[in-house]
Formats: structure tokens, C-alpha cells, sequence
């Protein structure tokens, strides 16, 4: 069984972050660790919310764990709140990947062609940091923008553009690059780079009318496991997208979309 690392927010209300990716890579058969980057009142869309920084936490926790020498297999990176706080958990990431971690990032702070709600662009910045460190990044397209700092704003990328965009990413720190949420030519895609065997794929999906809070960590989770499982990053992709666009399917009547997807009902589902 592998051991993967979770830092990101734990939110109070809704199915958002940890609390959907804990379930689905539980079920895949993981044993997983949590540590949370910050707690969060209730999703940011709210307008009003509390966000405790966890920051001298995750450093006293690294210490401990480092000195028990808990095996860790996989990391992913959520959610993170300040500019301290990355470049300490960029440090353990890089640490860990020496010893041989895969290191995977979703640089959480954009959507819609916009950033979060209290997010900034210094954001941004310690977010590029962040990616140098990753083995795979996983940005939305709107954060793929702002992290490359071109096209932002724009709601649809020509071919050339869209190649553009995902190499500069990739040569941000040689790594794998998913990109969600892509508009090529008006066609909305996944795209990806995969620098193992430096391929590149558009995979098509057709939208669905709404849109839910925390369907990117169960996209990442979903992802990540199978591509631990030694599937290649465009099979692992194609899973995750089906079953986000299913579970999608299955509950857009639901009255909150703010609150995220309630994953609990669907894990029998996963593969």
C-alpha cells in the first residue's frame, strides 16, 4: 500500500479539498496522510470566511515526521496560503523527491478567467515556485494563464496558442502538465504534456450546465491515482474526466453546487 501525502485546506462546509480527496484515494487503496495547509471556514465564494494558517503547524509536524521517518510515496499540493508557507512546503517536497516521492501540484487560486476571492497576485508568484518543485502540475486554464503571465483572460486559445501555454508551464520545471477546464478553438479539452515520453494530447468532454465547488480535487485525485498505479498521465486524465462528468451528472439537481459534490455517494463507482 502506498503512502500519499495530502497538504492542502481542510474546509469546515462543503465537500471541497481534502475532505473529497481523503474518500476516493481511500477507496483506490491508499493509505493516506493529511496535512493541513489551512482551516477554512466555508468556500471562498461565500464572500465571508475564516482561514486559520497552519503554517507553524506543518513545521512542527515535518519535523516529527522526518524524525520517525514516515514513508511517503506521493505528495499533492493544494491550496496554500502565503508566500512562507509555500517555500516550506516547497523545501520538504524537493527533500522528498530526491528520496524518490512523486510530487504533484494544483496550484489553487483561479477560475473563470479570474482569481479567487482574496487571492492576489503575489499568489501567483510563490504558486510558479511551487510548480518548479512538482513532477505534474495540475492548473485549471485560467490558472495555466496566470502562471505562464500570458493570455489572461482570454476565454478560448487558438492550436498554436494552447502549445504555447502548456510548454512554457512545462519548462517552468521540466515537469508533466495537466491542464482542466482547456477551450481549444472553442472546443473545451483537457490538455496535457507528458514529459516522460514528450507527448502531448487533447482530450475532448462535453460540458455539462453546471458547475461545481471541488470537482478539481476529485479530477487530481482520481488522476493521481491511477497514474500511480502505473497508468500513463493520458489514461489516468480520460478516468478522472469521465467519472467528474459523471458524478456531475448524477448531481446537478443539487440545491448548493458551492458545497461540492458529496463523493460519499459515489465511491462504489470508482475503479
Amino acid at each position: 500500500m502506498s503512502n500519499v501525502l495530502l497538504i492542502g485546506d481542510m474546509v469546515g462546509y462543503g465537500n471541497l479539498g481534502m475532505s473529497a480527496m481523503v474518500p476516493i484515494l481511500t477507496k483506490m487503496g491508499y493509505r493516506v496522510l493529511r496535512m493541513p495547509s489551512s482551516l477554512v471556514s466555508n468556500n471562498f465564494s461565500y464572500g465571508q470566511y475564516a482561514v486559520l494558517d497552519t503554517t507553524d503547524y506543518i513545521r512542527e509536524c515535518i519535523a516529527i515526521w522526518e524524525r520517525q521517518a514516515f514513508p511517503i510515496d506521493a505528495v499533492s499540493t493544494g491550496f496554500l496560503v502565503s508566500e512562507a508557507q509555500t517555500a516550506l512546503v516547497a523545501d520538504y517536497c524537493r527533500s522528498l523527491k530526491k528520496r524518490g516521492t512523486t510530487i504533484f501540484v494544483d496550484p489553487i487560486m483561479a477560475d473563470d478567467g479570474k482569481l479567487y476571492n482574496g487571492i492576489t497576485l503575489k499568489t501567483v508568484e510563490y504558486m510558479r515556485s511551487m510548480c518548479k518543485v512538482a513532477d505534474v502540475i495540475v492548473p485549471n486554464m485560467t490558472e495555466a494563464t496566470f502562471l505562464a503571465g500570458r493570455y489572461e483572460g482570454k476565454t478560448s486559445l487558438t492550436s498554436e496558442e494552447a502549445d504555447d501555454l502548456i510548454m512554457l508551464l512545462h519548462h517552468m520545471g521540466e515537469n508533466s502538465v495537466v491542464i482542466s477546464s482547456m477551450v481549444i478553438d472553442g472546443n473545451s479539452c483537457t490538455l496535457l504534456y507528458d514529459a516522460y515520453n514528450d507527448e502531448t494530447s487533447i482530450l475532448p468532454y462535453k460540458i455539462i450546465p453546471i458547475q461545481f465547488s471541488g470537482t478539481g480535487d476529485i479530477f487530481s485525485s482520481i488522476l493521481m491515482g491511477h497514474f500511480l498505479r502505473g497508468k500513463s498521465l493520458a489514461q489516468s486524465a480520460r478516468i478522472a474526466m469521465d467519472f467528474v462528468s459523471h458524478v456531475i451528472e448524477e448531481e446537478q439537481q443539487s440545491a448548493h453546487p458551492d458545497n461540492g459534490i458529496p463523493i460519499e455517494r459515489h465511491l462504489d463507482e470508482i475503479r
